[in-house]
């Protein structure tokens, strides 16, 4: 039988596994890598943060959604592809030998090696590690003395403006509404690349929020109590939140893959690895060759997931026609502000509301609805 090996829980690969559950994949042998057994849908992060959403709301069972399928589940992470011998070996040694592979692993966190990092900061990439933030806000608002409690998220992106609107709302929850919340970005601005108006929208939002924004401002290092600024100033925390810009993976530098020039794989327009036969990817973790500036961002994941499904149902048995992926020019952002409300942003059109957030959670529960179905086969 053809073998057909998925790296990685990301979005598009959700598709793949409902291509094979509707019979797309009649003859392959379809084995499935994670670190995790469980995936956890991103979009919905900040909602959990924020309290809005339980964990099995946000979470899907790749182990079990495999399985029902008819593949095999590995727990394990890739270490290194061989493009040249069809392989992949994970971190325990592993072998998983395929014919067509693909890797849809998502993308680190810029700055993720800076000293202390690791060690203290409480990250959103890899998204598995996202949960643990509630329970440092637990743990804090349980354990804070008289004082207002510090909590400083690092990073001025969709994601860090989301997780330090939710963590205001959890924080009120717990009651410690008092805590001085700073989002810190090393960039001039929030929100790089986004029209004025959203980033006017956002910024209100925050002031409304009461949530301090420092820009230009550029971390070195993180302490058990503490971050150093590149300049030298040292501001206490009780909590830091890292929630950077995406970084590529090491793992194709690592494979000596083609990778673009900040080591995302390469990949053409049919989301095959650029220079290696019967591997494609999708998502975080790679770069459009035609198209090298499409966000990485989860829509583009998603709209990837169905040109991925037939493109490796078609290579499998190596007949039929690829289709082609051509990235959207413009695309919805629901940013949930914590509150009950989200701004809706498309073009030049910026709006904030409660209608906006029942909108964002209609699209997220359904998105989850139908691939947590696949598991009940």
């Amino acid at each position: 039988m053809p073998r057909l090996l998925l790296a990685g829980g990301g979005h598009a690969h959700l598709f793949v596994l409902e291509a094979v559950a509707q019979g797309h994949f009649p003859d392959a042998e379809l084995t499935v890598v994670s670190p995790d057994e469980r995936q956890v849908y991103s979009g919905m992060v900040p909602g959990f943060v924020a309290g809005r959403y339980g964990f099995d709301d946000i979470a899907l069972d790749l182990r079990a959604i495999t399985t029902a399928v008819g593949g095999t589940f590995v727990q394990g992470r890739v270490r290194r592809i061989d493009g040249a011998a069809r392989r992949m070996e994970l971190e325990d040694g592993t072998t998983l030998p395929y014919d067509v592979a693909s890797v849809a692993i998502g993308s680190g966190a810029r700055g993720g090696d800076l000293p202390g990092v690791a060690a203290y900061a409480h990250r959103s990439k890899p998204i598995e590690q996202a949960v643990g933030i509630v329970t440092a806000l637990e743990t804090l608002a349980r354990t804070a003395g008289p004082e207002p409690l510090k909590v400083v998220i690092v990073g001025g992106g969709a994601a860090g403006i989301e997780l330090a609107l939710a963590a205001r709302a959890r924080l009120d929850q717990l009651g410690a509404g008092r805590a001085i919340i700073t989002l810190h970005d090393a960039g001039p601005a929030l929100l790089a690349g986004r029209a004025p108006y959203a980033v006017n929208a956002v910024e209100r939002v925050l002031r409304e929020r009461e949530i301090t924004v420092r820009t230009a401002s550029r971390i070195d290092e993180v302490g058990a109590d503490y971050l150093r600024l590149s300049g030298g100033q040292v501001l206490p925390a009780d909590l830091v939140i890292w929630a950077t810009g995406p970084a590529a993976p090491t793992l194709f530098a690592e494979s000596r893959l083609t990778t673009d020039p900040a080591g995302y794989l390469l990949v053409d327009d049919h989301l095959a690895a650029v220079g290696s036969t019967g591997l494609y990817g999708a998502g975080d973790a790679v770069t459009l060759q035609s198209a090298p500036r499409t966000p990485k961002a989860g829509v583009f994941a998603v709209r990837q997931g169905p040109v991925l499904a037939h493109n490796l149902a078609v290579a499998l048995p190596s007949r039929g026609t690829l289709r082609p992926y051509r990235p959207q020019p413009r695309y919805l952002a629901l940013l949930n502000t914590g509150d009950g409300r989200a701004i809706f942003s498309y073009g030049a059109t910026v709006l904030v509301g409660r209608w906006a957030m029942h909108l964002k959670d209609w699209i997220d529960t359904r998105f989850m609805r139908r691939f947590q179905r696949l598991r009940a086969r």
